[in-house]
């Protein structure tokens, strides 16, 4: 666990140094003419960068808006298995979502029990650090695009982490509910958001940079672009104004919803309060930070995401509730491990407990 503090405040550090240069060098970077900021533009984006949090916001949609074309966003959007229409047409067809920083590949082990019993299935992939508002329309036009094609088949939807809210984003509204959505399971999700999400900084620099080994700089720059620039992990954040807007929304009444939620962190209550007093302390010795230090104490008081037994490691059990989903189980999984092969029986368990809710 001590690594995994030192990489977040590496991350963190290295990102913002990054961010920092990346608007005075991004003229010097190599590639096509059209896709590299002047240097008057840098310099205006560096200054945006500089102000508060909501011109920073802005900044990042201006970049994205300078930088993606077209021809990057053609990786995202609905793919189903080429032998999906073989499963019985009686059974509804099963789509993958998932989360913050991830994609369909990290994901693919949840689907191994759908996929032997012969569902039809296939996965959505979105930008996985842009809007969630953003995501969930992508979702809905391509829902939209099925039902018009294949007016008889119903979806089920299984969305881990951030993948659930996607999901609700789009059939708790009016505007993007597709109609042919009957079912709902969300794995893990940050229904009223989660404190690890103010820690985000670092998130773009280890998926695009520490994670992966393809790709030149300009390549890995871009993507980190084309993602988002970690504009969910804003409103990841517990009281942030997209999730007032979703959680105040009622809920789908064709939409038959499951919630599975982890209490799988590995910290106890004394090495959290360990852990936010070493943080907390150190930052109090820095001159000027003491607002920042108070700051920091608030969230580190209440961050159960992080204590076995309430938490998953990145979702706490309280923020992950949704009212009216009586279908809510509780399980001794990891946010991240609960994706991956199930190597213990709980993993396991929790892939049956899908499988039941999809039949």
């Amino acid at each position: 666990m001590a690594k995994f503090w030192r990489l977040i405040a590496a991350c963190g550090m290295a990102a913002c140094i990054a961010f920092g240069l990346s608007a005075t060098t991004f003229a010097a970077t190599p590639g096509n003419v059209d896709d590299v900021l002047s240097r008057d533009e840098a310099l205006a984006l560096s200054a945006i960068a500089d102000a508060d949090p909501c011109q920073r916001y802005r900044a990042r949609s201006w970049l994205r808006q300078r930088i993606v074309r077209e021809a990057d966003l053609e990786r995202y959007g609905l793919c189903l298995d080429d032998d999906w229409q073989r499963a019985p047409a009686h059974r509804p067809v099963i789509i993958l979502i998932h989360g913050f920083n991830s994609g369909p590949e990290q994901n693919a082990a949840l689907m191994k029990p759908i996929h032997e019993q012969h569902f039809a299935c296939g996965a959505f992939a979105y930008p996985n650090d842009h809007t969630i508002a953003a995501s969930a329309q992508l979702l809905s036009a391509e829902l939209k695009k099925f039902a018009a094609r294949y007016p008889e088949r119903r979806i089920a939807l299984v969305c881990h982490s951030m993948g659930g809210l996607v999901a609700r984003a789009c059939i708790e509204n009016a505007l993007y509910d597709p109609g042919n959505v009957g079912r709902l399971i969300m794995i893990a999700p940050p229904t009223h958001g989660t404190l690890i999400a103010h820690f985000a900084v670092g998130t773009d620099l280890y998926e695009h940079w520490l994670a992966r080994r393809e790709g030149g700089a300009w390549r890995r720059v871009r993507d980190s672009i084309v993602d988002g620039l970690g504009k969910a992990a804003d409103e990841l954040c517990p009281g942030s104004e997209f999730l007032g807007d979703l959680n105040s929304q009622p809920l789908n009444p064709r939409v038959r919803y499951s919630i599975l939620l982890g209490t799988g962190a590995h910290l106890n209550g004394a090495q959290v309060a360990w852990i936010r007093e070493s943080v907390c302390d150190s930052l109090a010795k820095v001159p000027g930070a003491d607002g920042s230090a108070e700051r920091l104490q608030k969230i580190l008081d209440d961050i159960d995401e992080l204590v076995a037994g309430r938490g998953d490691g990145i979702v706490a059990v309280k923020r992950g509730r949704l009212d009216g989903v009586a279908d809510t189980l509780v399980m001794p999984f990891g946010h991240m491990s609960v994706t991956g092969e199930p190597r213990d029986e709980v993993l396991r368990e929790v892939q049956l407990t899908i499988l039941q809710r999809v039949r």
